[in-house]
């Protein structure tokens, strides 16, 4: 399928979602422990989906950015944040794409005034990536206001609850990585 054709399908189901979920959200936010649902919880996944893929979107919209380089602002704010270096090489594993497609984008980055390249401090062969002020305003407030959001709720958890929603995002986690290794399994069969 295609990336067009996949995503109207995915468009699709969010609508879906949206409907059957507006008249439930109420009802399980209500609901004693015990009685949630395996279906209610894929429900409020496809929710979570659906609203963090509309809110990428309006950041993309925001800042005029495709969604890699999102990422790569995404990254390279949170490397700066943890004061790590970021080396274009990393951000090419970080996305999993060629450094040619890494050097294009970074390109585009830096013509828009969102990274900078700066010379590595102790090896003058390599460049650093580095956000600048323009990026942390445009893209670095949208997303922290959004993570402290749910650190917030997050917060509001027992940590019963937190164990519990830890446990289900490591499971949910893996089993994306197993279904994304067989597809990719696949993919290199049929070359």
């Amino acid at each position: 399928m295609s990336y067009i054709g996949s995503h109207r399908t995915f468009k699709a189901s969010v609508m879906e979602v949206s409907a059957v979920t507006s008249v439930r959200t109420a009802q399980i936010g209500d609901a004693p422990p015990g009685d949630v649902q395996t279906a209610d919880v894929l429900t409020a996944l496809g929710r979570f989906r659906a609203a963090d893929a509309q809110m990428h979107q309006r950041v993309r919209t925001n800042a005029a950015l495709g969604e890699n380089e999102l990422r790569i602002l995404q990254y390279v704010l949170a490397r700066d944040r943890e004061g790590g270096d970021v080396k274009p090489s990393e951000i090419s594993r970080h996305l999993g794409i060629s450094s040619a497609s890494t050097t294009a984008l970074l390109d585009r980055l830096e013509k828009l005034g969102r990274v900078e390249r700066v010379s590595h401090p102790t090896d003058r062969r390599s460049i650093l990536i580095a956000p600048t002020a323009r990026a942390a305003d445009e893209v670095a407030a949208l997303v922290d206001a959004f993570e402290d959001h749910v650190a917030a709720a997050i917060e509001r958890l027992t940590p019963t609850g937190r164990s519990s929603v830890l446990a289900f995002l490591d499971a949910a986690t893996a089993a994306a990585d197993e279904i994304a290794g067989s597809a990719v399994s696949r993919d290199y069969a049929s070359i």
